[in-house]
């Protein structure tokens, strides 16, 4: 799966696709140094989410195509997600369990809802996609699947609140959102607290479409973040490293485009809101030719080093 450009949604009514389960005993792969990979959590739930739609359309998922027979990807619009507890307080060992529904709701949409379990923590995602064809450019357009397929891919419900706001936020409109929208009040001319320049690594941020991957937006942006936390001195001084000081619990992606393999990006730190218990920031990925927005991280997380110990 890829980030996406457009979409497009209908408010028509039909069956929701079959829902899809998952359990496993969490290991080194799916750990990272501050618990719960979110980078694992993501690629996993764009692979279910991709398989389900896939067994909707009743063909393996590399014969999704248009009536050209050219080959379509989901691409992701907006992605969210909500966690009961920390990520930090999962551990190796701890059994991961996730339950999967994913709903056509358009022509070329689909909206996949997971709720999870992993140890301690209960984890809900939601994932807005839309059928894209990449074209030579890199750059990817609108499609949708073959005729025979398309029959198949009855919308049943109108568009969620997440996907309106994946397009107000595309557009520069006022999200009407308590998590997001403070975030995106700030003035879009006021400069950023801090900016770094990132180039992603085509093994380990690229898929095999050779586009860079849903999940990688977010792991850029918090790689990013930790670096100008650092700079600024944000974080409590003397303090453990960010990674483990602090721990996700809700996070909001909004997609707007691609970056080409070989081309770095930019990413800006344009929020940065400290309370007692976290903070909640927003980190904005550009374009390091052309400074076009590719997508908005809006996180929020909670200090944690007293709950995990030394």
């Amino acid at each position: 799966m890829t980030a996406a450009l457009a979409y497009d949604f209908s408010d028509e009514v039909g069956e929701p696709l079959p829902a899809a389960a998952r359990r496993l005993r969490l290991g080194m792969p799916h750990l990272d140094v501050g618990g719960l990979s979110e980078g694992w959590l993501f690629r996993h739930a764009g692979d279910l989410h991709w398989e389900a739609i896939g067994r909707r359309l009743g063909v393996a998922t590399d014969q999704i195509r248009d009536e050209a027979r050219q080959r379509i990807y989901p691409t992701v619009v907006a992605l969210r997600a909500r966690y009961g507890a920390p990520l930090s307080d999962v551990r190796e060992n701890d059994i991961f369990s996730a339950d999967l529904a994913v709903m056509p709701c358009g022509r070329a949409c689909a909206q996949g809802r997971i709720a999870a379990a992993a140890g301690p923590a209960e984890l809900s995602l939601e994932l807005v996609t839309t059928f894209a064809l990449r074209r030579p450019d890199g750059a990817m357009r609108t499609a949708i699947p073959a005729a025979r397929l398309a029959a198949r891919w009855t919308p049943i419900q109108p568009a969620s609140h997440l996907a309106q706001l994946a397009r107000a936020a595309r557009r520069g409109e006022p999200l009407d959102d308590p998590f997001v929208g403070p975030a995106f009040a700030v003035d879009p001319q006021a400069p950023p607290l801090g900016r770094v320049r990132h180039q992603p690594s085509p093994y380990a941020d690229y898929n095999g479409a050779g586009l860079l991957y849903f999940a990688a937006y977010p792991t850029i942006a918090d790689t990013a973040e930790r670096r100008i936390v650092r700079r600024l001195g944000l974080s409590r001084r003397g303090g453990p490293d960010w990674a483990v000081a602090t721990s996700p619990v809700a996070r909001d992606v909004f997609y707007y485009g691609n970056l080409p393999l070989g081309d770095a990006l930019v990413a800006e730190l344009v929020c940065f809101t400290d309370d007692q218990d976290g903070v909640k920031t927003r980190v904005r990925l550009r374009r390091a030719r052309g400074g076009q927005p590719i997508a908005d991280v809006v996180t929020r997380r909670i200090r944690v080093r007293e709950r995990r110990g030394p």
